[in-house]
């Protein structure tokens, strides 16, 4: 039995997460659901109970689910939609924002799958440990200890900021509940160094009266089915995945693509995903007479992205340094999908994980401007090179990257921390 197996085997688990689940498949938004439903079913983990929150999509039914595994099944799926007259905005108004009335669905959610656990799963009790991805599931799983007889909660924050709203209301209830969670747990989950260096250093949190900061970065497994050899990719293709919203620099994208049109013309680009700036895309395609970009619009599946992914050759991330982003502090999830695909990557400087990019040479960094983006895939397509390396690099470092040594080492560093505390 191998060291997180130890840890994990026997165990009884509850996630409570967000999602975007349609028919009964997860989109590529839902976060690190799969992985960790993955990986505590590899290691051989009792029950494991998936408590899902959709995100307000105009797609979506937003009542919440609950999912039953038992050794590794699929045993019951259980629905919420208690109150639903509070929560079920019209499609037609939905957008990417926080709704308060959402909010308060996923606390009553939690709070009606916790009793059913007790009234129906009694034999899954004592629940060994509740991981609450955000602050709101967090504190659920904190204020019903008792009922679910809990060993250990996990605070697990992969999209974090101190600026999280220009609202200085919202940002301050913010940093309430962020500092209240990291008080009340026994681990804080953070997908970089950066987030427990800003909480203590810019914060000023006391982090030795709080919950212990373990590193977990965002996994990605190399597409090994998918990812083809450099001569067989058509020369040459970028893809830009993800919403079309400020902080993710979808502003900057016409006019990447128009100096790189007007320099080479052979150099394409796949936009997928929308948003609030896709109307300007659209119209800036038209302005600029712009014959080098496909707009593929929302992609329901990881898959389907996948393979849109690994017919590219160049993952580009604009990151923009908006006033909330949360870039700067994150992990870079985009840009961990780019590589686990065999994409070089163009990146601007601002997020963690574009150290990596810089330092083990897969691909070029950037500063935060449009000019210096297009010139970076001009270099690397008029220098193939230098791409071939950078791919091989990207290649090398997706196949030894992977939520299992991710979550396997993060369990490790949990035993070792409560061993010394005990």
């Amino acid at each position: 039995m191998t060291s997180s197996e130890h840890h994990v085997a026997g165990k009884n688990v509850i996630i409570l997460c967000h999602s975007d689940k349609k028919d009964g498949k997860r989109s590529a938004g839902s976060g690190p659901i799969e992985p960790l439903l993955k990986f505590f079913t590899a290691k051989k983990a009792r029950y494991i109970f998936i408590v899902e929150q959709p995100h307000p999509s105009p797609r979506l039914s937003l009542d919440c689910t609950m999912e039953v595994h038992k050794d590794g099944i699929l045993v019951a799926t259980h629905t919420y939609n208690g109150f639903r007259w509070m929560y079920n905005i019209e499609p037609a108004r939905r957008l990417s924002k926080t709704y308060i009335r959402l909010k308060l669905r996923d606390m009553l959610a939690d709070r009606h799958f916790f009793k059913l656990i007790k009234k129906h799963y009694p034999e899954a009790l004592p629940i060994d440990f509740v991981i609450g991805m955000e602050s709101i599931n967090t504190l659920m799983g904190h204020f019903y200890r008792k009922l679910l007889q809990l060993k250990g909660l996990v605070y697990y924050t992969f999209d974090w900021t101190p600026t999280r709203y220009d609202n200085p209301i919202m940002n301050s209830l913010f940093l309430w509940l962020d500092k209240t969670s990291c008080q009340l747990a026994d681990f804080a989950w953070n997908t970089t160094d950066t987030i427990a260096d800003a909480r203590r250093n810019l914060l000023h949190y006391d982090l030795d009266r709080m919950a212990v900061q373990v590193t977990v970065p965002y996994g990605a497994e190399f597409r090994a089915d998918l990812v083809k050899d450099y001569d067989q990719l058509e020369k040459f293709k970028v893809i830009y995945s993800g919403g079309h919203y400020p902080d993710n620099g979808a502003q900057f994208l016409p006019d990447i693509a128009k100096r790189v049109q007007d320099s080479n013309p052979r150099v394409k680009f796949i936009l997928t995903g929308e948003g609030p700036l896709t109307g300007m895309i659209r119209a800036k395609e038209q302005e600029y007479g712009l014959r080098n970009i496909e707009l593929t619009g929302y992609v329901a599946t990881e898959r389907e992205l996948d393979k849109l992914m690994c017919q590219c050759v160049i993952g580009l991330a604009p990151y923009a340094d908006t006033l909330v982003t949360t870039k700067r502090y994150g992990d870079g999830i985009k840009m961990r999908t780019y590589l686990a695909c065999g994409l070089v990557v163009v990146s601007t400087v601002l997020t963690p994980t574009s150290r990596e990019v810089k330092a083990e040479n897969l691909g070029i960094v950037t500063q935060i401007d449009a000019t210096e983006m297009a010139d970076a895939i001009l270099r690397l397509c008029g220098d193939e090179s230098l791409m071939r390396q950078c791919r091989e690099n990207v290649i090398r470092k997706a196949k030894a990257w992977g939520w299992t040594p991710i979550f396997s080492k993060a369990f490790s560093l949990m035993s070792e921390a409560s061993s010394a505390v005990r």
